[in-house]
């Protein structure tokens, strides 16, 4: 069949986003473009696609250099083609200390929201009329959010842009607490993001969706946790996912995921939020917030370097 639909995937190399790519192996029409540290040793990654439906590329979502380097990478392996699909999946989650990138911004931050600030911008002019850009949200987000809370979340902290970008949130709390509150608060970026565009850009250009896979204890999230928290995250939470609402697996998440990416019907608008289940949900009124979207994304165009002519079909505030 021939390919019609081009979708480029971040964080494809395990858990989600590698599950993601098993789910669209299935679709004969369908060309992947994903990103990896070391393309040369993503052997599961290239196994599990065709070799002639798939290309790697070297990405580190955490340095503004190689988001631009994989962007005219991109550009120069779609040809006269576009994408019709970006998802924004990678993410990386660290409660060992607080760590900085070469750029000099917080890691989590960096990799999490601003990498994938920058590429969705640089990739504007290649995307097809009507793709979608699927962001991967979490409910951790959100303070109010009950299994989060149980999991020592307490949702996104926004003192101002520059605190986030930095990690200097709450500092009177535990390096582990502090590990948290800076994915939650890459979270709810994410979000501020997907609903900020969502205004700035017409529907019929691009559609800005945002996922929440639900909990999904297996993936490599918990890594930086201790040996107890790894073993339980591991091997005793994927078994309960059947008794405890909003834990999903990467396998039931990747198939709703693929969906999105694929099958326009099921997101025909703009600035929506969809569950792992597919269902449409609220988020937090924070993560509504336009002051706090404006401020992230000034911020955002200040940190990546973005110039103006990079910003096309974005419409100022």
């Amino acid at each position: 069949m021939e390919v019609s639909q081009t979708i480029l995937l971040t964080g494809a190399t395990s858990g989600l986003g590698f599950n993601t790519v098993r789910q669209l192996a299935r679709r004969s029409n369908s060309y992947l473009i994903v990103g990896a540290r070391n393309p040369t040793q993503a052997l599961e990654l290239q196994a599990a696609m065709p070799k002639e439906r798939l290309t790697i590329l070297p990405l580190d979502l955490s340095s503004v250099a190689s988001v631009r380097r994989f962007a005219t990478a991109t550009m120069e392996q779609l040809g006269d083609r576009r994408l019709t699909a970006l998802a924004l999946n990678a993410g990386t989650q660290i409660v060992t200390g607080l760590e900085k990138t070469i750029d000099g911004y917080e890691r989590t931050f960096a990799s999490n929201h601003l990498g994938h600030f920058l590429l969705t911008c640089l990739l504007l002019p290649v995307l097809a009329d009507g793709a979608v850009v699927v962001s991967t949200a979490s409910g951790t987000h959100d303070p109010t959010d009950r299994i989060s809370k149980q999991f020592g979340f307490r949702g996104g902290f926004f003192p101002d842009a520059e605190a986030v970008a930095s990690g200097t949130l709450d500092d009177s709390v535990s390096i582990l607490q502090q590990g948290l509150d800076r994915y939650a608060t890459s979270k709810l970026c994410n979000l501020l993001f997907t609903y900020d565009m969502a205004r700035r850009i017409s529907p019929a250009k691009v559609r800005f969706v945002a996922f929440d896979p639900g909990l999904m204890p297996g993936t490599g999230l918990a890594r930086d946790r201790t040996p107890l928290e790894r073993f339980a995250w591991q091997y005793i939470l994927p078994s309960l996912r059947w008794f405890i609402p909003g834990v999903s697996s990467p396998k039931q998440s990747a198939k709703s995921l693929a969906h999105l990416l694929t099958q326009a019907e099921l997101a025909p608008l703009t600035g929506q939020h969809f569950d792992y289940r597919l269902r449409l949900t609220e988020t937090s009124n924070d993560s509504h917030r336009k002051d706090w979207q404006q401020a992230l994304h000034d911020l955002s165009i200040r940190l990546s370097s973005i110039d103006v002519s990079e910003l096309k079909g974005v419409r100022p505030s």
